[in-house]
């Protein structure tokens, strides 16, 4: 290493030292902040226990994003021609009222990404500082104003390709370090509307993404955190892959949820074939669902017999389907869903039944009878979204089925809440200290005051004895009590013991017509609701998808990711316009990401040849790249050969048709899996499989060949589909070994 290099690492050394003496300062404040919270909640009231709370969680989010941040906590240099030096890292630091660190996601960071030699932003130098935890490593520069560089020193090879040389991991890493031009404006795009990212395998789009989402919680705290962004991706193998990427940027407030995980209790990790994808994924299945739910459950009683007044009525199968016709009627025409409906269902019952007997017929005093109430349990019971479904299509689920698991949902409706038991008078007086307001009226004997008599909702008493009545008259002050009621419009028939709004002793009256019961709130507390919605890998989304998506992003803002040239569900919406109309949207900005920077030119070539007509290809950043396509007899064996020829620190996949994979040896992904993965050695087996798969699959196979970012194998026994196999019919892809 050059003596220039030695000296300008051990300069930025003495920087980073000091930015870790800052954090381990801060890391001791916050330790000290949570200790303070339980002192104060040990030797205080019980209020104390809320300020313990408040800090104590104050303190863990503190102590969460400094070990977050560490790894790589500075990164960047920013010289300019003014003579100001920034460094950037992954949050902010200051040193007294001095900013030691700027955090990548402030304005006065935005140059480190954006200033290029044409505009250089009046940045002279831009340096980024390779670490290892707080040791620094290496130094790479880009000098963007060479005139005003002066005696500048200018070290490395260019940071962007020696981070792009890196092996994979088995996750998804953060480019916080490299974050080109077009991926930061994209980042930093406004919040408001829909923001739609497109760009080709290897543009970078996913971790724009993420970045995005923590530049937004940066800029917007106030609004965007405790969960208000929502982070959706097409599958769980996918998001445990991008898992990550926030917590590594100091965000863990996001919520990160695959399409088969959006619906609580459900947990989908496949896929429907191409044709049921199609029937479900299309919006005249809601018709479907809706015919679906009002129908008979199957395991309804088929009969509806009761003896009355000497008489046998009974409602036999094609009865009861004619009533579940007339309720559904009712219901549609009211806008009574089907798990609120049981009140029309039983009077469409009792009017059947009235039409068969042949004498004086009491509608309530048989709507009460048990038998009459077990046979509505079982004909008219609350349905579920999951049970609803099983009756069509079984009880597994794919991810196809979510859509309609949160369609039924909406359909079904909520079944009344049922009215809630009174507390105990004792437990409300332990519970409830102090004043509190009665449900009926109450006589009580006020020491000072005499007789009152308190109304129900009301702290204070309607009305007072006065003298007239001695404390101790306790039947005078009765009569007193219910001349009064009388005229508040209710007749007393007796009295039992009670409690007033203060817990002491008092009379509660019998009233001969009982109080009106308020209506309990039937729709329970909902949660927050999401005020940005991240959509990755949204080409795929079918119109159904779409509507359980919009649902999440009613009040939000969003950011819709993805490629047209990987759409593969067979109702992938044509265009971004259209896409977005699916979604109830309208104000929409769109940003392209034309150059990809994982896959080297060699396979992004090759690949190109199986992109659908009238798509362009991304064009490549790197050079390079191993691919060899090879035609074999005996393709497991040709897989095991392949992969005892790679080292073991190399991220391998073998990816083939859904239904060839369970059959191949070694680390096998299913090709309807792999979007957004990436590897450095990808082998794709029989191409023509995953093409015959599916209408669209020449789109999946296009997808899997853009997997790899180092080198790709390609093993078939089958002729290659014409696309690959033709040259005549397809893109040059420079010089390739082994090919066939």
């Amino acid at each position: 290493m050059s003596d220039v290099r030695m000296q300008e690492i051990a300069a930025e050394q003495l920087v980073v030292d000091r930015v870790y003496r800052l954090l381990d300062t801060k890391r001791e404040q916050a330790g000290a902040l949570a200790g303070e919270g339980h002192r104060r909640a040990a030797a205080g009231p019980l209020t104390g226990l809320v300020e313990r709370d408040a800090m104590v969680h104050r303190a863990a989010a503190q102590l969460a994003a400094l070990s977050a941040a560490e790894e790589g906590l500075v990164f960047g240099r920013l010289d300019f021609d003014d003579g100001e030096r920034y460094h950037i890292g992954r949050l902010g630091v200051r040193d007294g009222l001095d900013p030691l660190l700027i955090d990548w996601r402030a304005p006065a960071a935005e140059a480190f990404y954006r200033a290029t030699p044409g505009a250089p932003l009046g940045v002279t130098r831009r340096r980024v500082i390779i670490c290892r935890g707080p040791r620094v490593l290496d130094l790479d520069d880009d000098v963007l104003d060479p005139d005003a560089a002066g005696d500048l020193h200018v070290l490395g090879e260019g940071a962007l390709l020696a981070a792009l040389r890196r092996s994979r991991g088995p996750h998804m890493r953060d480019i916080v370090t490299t974050i080109q031009h077009e991926q930061d404006a994209a980042i930093r795009a406004p919040a408001r509307g829909v923001t739609v990212i497109t760009g080709g395998p290897g543009t970078g789009k996913t971790q724009v993404a993420l970045h995005r989402a923590a530049y937004l919680l940066y800029t917007d705290r106030a609004r965007f955190t405790g969960g208000r962004i929502l982070v959706v991706g097409p599958s769980s193998v996918f998001t445990d892959y991008i898992a990550r990427v926030l917590p590594a940027l100091g965000e863990d407030s996001v919520h990160l949820r695959a399409l088969g995980d959006l619906v609580d209790g459900t947990t989908a990790t496949r896929r429907d074939p191409p044709d049921v994808a199609r029937f479900k994924g299309a919006e005249s299945i809601v018709a479907v669902l809706t015919d679906l739910m009002w129908q008979t459950p199957p395991d309804a009683p088929k009969q509806l017999r009761m003896v009355y007044s000497g008489q046998v009525l009974t409602l036999d199968e094609p009865d009861l389907t004619a009533a579940r016709r007339r309720v559904r009627t009712r219901c549609e025409r009211t806008g009574v869903p089907v798990n609120a409906a049981r009140r029309p269902a039983a009077a469409v019952l009792l009017a059947a039944l009235r039409a068969r007997a042949v004498t004086a017929f009491d509608a309530e005093e048989v709507a009460e009878r048990r038998e009459f109430l077990t046979f509505l349990d079982g004909w008219w019971p609350v349905l579920t979204p999951d049970a609803v479904l099983s009756w069509r299509f079984g009880p597994d689920r794919s991810i196809d089925d979510v859509p309609l698991l949160d369609e039924l949902a909406v359909l079904l409706g909520r079944p009344p809440a049922a009215p809630k038991a009174p507390a105990p008078e004792w437990q409300l007086r332990e519970l409830n200290p102090g004043t509190r307001l009665v449900e009926t009226f109450v006589l009580a004997c006020g020491l000072r005051d005499g007789w009152e008599l308190y109304a129900p909702g009301l702290p204070t008493p309607i009305a007072l004895a006065g003298p007239g009545i001695d404390n101790d008259a306790i039947a005078a002050a009765q009569r007193w009590a219910e001349a009064v009621i009388l005229r508040e419009g209710h007749r007393v028939t007796g009295w039992t013991d009670g409690y007033d709004p203060h817990g002491e002793d008092g009379y509660v009256p019998v009233l001969a017509d009982p109080l009106p019961v308020s209506e309990p709130d039937d729709d329970p507390i909902e949660e927050d609701p999401y005020l940005h919605v991240i959509l990755d890998e949204a080409q795929d989304l079918s119109p159904m998808e779409c509507r359980m998506l919009a649902r999440r992003a009613q009040y939000a803002s969003m950011t819709v990711v993805g490629d047209l040239g990987q759409a593969t569900h067979p109702l992938a919406a044509a265009s971004w316009p259209e896409l977005v109309a699916r979604l109830g949207k309208h104000e929409v900005r769109t940003l392209d990401l034309p150059t990809g920077y994982r896959v080297p030119q060699t396979i992004a070539d090759y690949a190109a040849r199986a992109l659908a007509p009238g798509l362009e290809p991304t064009r490549s950043y790197r050079p390079g790249g191993t691919l060899d396509v090879r035609r074999v007899t005996d393709l497991a064996e040709a897989i095991r050969a392949t992969l005892a020829g790679i080292a073991a620190d190399v991220t391998v996949a073998v990816i083939a048709a859904d239904a060839q994979a369970p059959h191949l040896p070694g680390p096998v992904v299913p090709v309807s899996l792999v979007k957004g993965l990436e590897y450095d050695h990808v082998i794709v087996a029989e191409p023509a499989a995953i093409v015959a798969a599916e209408p669209r699959g020449r789109n999946r196979l296009y997808v899997a060949l853009t997997r790899a970012v180092s080198a790709l194998t390609v093993l078939h026994t089958e002729p290659l589909p014409a696309a690959l196999h033709d040259p005549a019919q397809a893109r040059p892809f420079g010089d390739a070994a082994g090919t066939s």
